[in-house]
């Protein structure tokens, strides 16, 4: 018996600390392997979860921003819109402001030289009135001692103060300015007249143009406005309307500026 145990002492040992380390190491071991299992599914699920959560904020966020930029690009945008709108009224309002500044000014301008033509004329017409004037187709025994000769479409005529005179006979008749005579100086009393941004000088029915030899007499330009006709014209009535006829040119009365004057049809 003492020998059986004798002999069965070592197996009996090897057994017991076999049970002893198993003891000791299979919890150790399972509770290490359940707790690499927990750590692996806990930080996995962990981070993937914390992953989500991140892309999730991001996404919001991002979409916030987004938002708000859309929110404020459309407001800066609506506000230049509003801007450039009221920059074009304001500037539509000034332009309609200095458009009606330069058309007073225009009409103050006419005006003022409507007046100032107007006093000029009626001065002549005073000056006219005092004059003595011979009208077209008198006929005188003599001309004036200062009458000069001229000539037009070699025909001599005498000319004295604006009054042309063509020797018929033994007197001499007065004629409508013969197109083409040359004067050296205008008469007293001329009036300027500007037609076509051409310049011209009325003076007793007739006009003239400045020349190299002095002033010529030149066809009566059609547009002409002239304050008078001397006395010794014709009235017709053509379709009814009338028509004043002096020294082959033909008037029609028209007013302006509430002021009846002639002009050259």
């Amino acid at each position: 018996m003492k020998q059986l145990i004798t002999k069965k002492s070592p197996i009996i040992s090897v057994v017991f600390t076999l049970v002893l380390v198993l003891n000791y190491s299979l919890p150790s071991y399972f509770i290490e392997v359940e707790a690499r299992g927990f750590r692996r599914g806990g930080t996995r699920g962990g981070s993937r979860e914390i992953n989500r959560g991140g892309r999730q904020g991001y996404r919001e966020f991002d979409r916030g921003y987004r938002q708000d930029n859309r929110q404020g690009n459309f407001d800066d945008r609506r506000e230049n819109r509003q801007g450039n709108f009221d920059d074009r009224q304001q500037n539509r309002q000034e332009n309609i402001d200095n458009r009606q500044d330069f058309r007073n000014d225009r009409w103050d301008d006419v005006n003022d030289w409507r007046n100032d033509r107007w006093d000029y004329w009626n001065d002549w017409n005073d000056w006219v009135n005092t004059r003595y004037w011979v009208g077209l187709g008198v006929s005188l025994l003599a001309i004036p001692a200062t009458a000069i000769a001229v000539s037009a479409a070699n025909q001599d005529y005498y000319y004295n103060e604006g009054v042309y005179m063509q020797p018929q006979g033994n007197s001499y008749v007065v004629v409508s300015a013969p197109i083409g005579a040359v004067i050296s100086t205008l008469p007293e009393g001329y009036i300027p007249v500007s037609v076509n941004n051409s310049n011209y000088y009325y003076y007793g029915g007739a006009f003239y143009q400045a020349s190299s030899g002095g002033y010529v007499v030149v066809q009566a330009p059609v547009g002409a406005v002239v304050p008078f006709i001397p006395d010794g014209y014709e009235k017709t009535l053509i379709r009814g309307t009338t028509y004043y006829q002096y020294g082959g040119v033909r008037y029609q009365p028209v007013y302006d500026g509430g002021n009846l004057v002639y002009k050259v049809v």
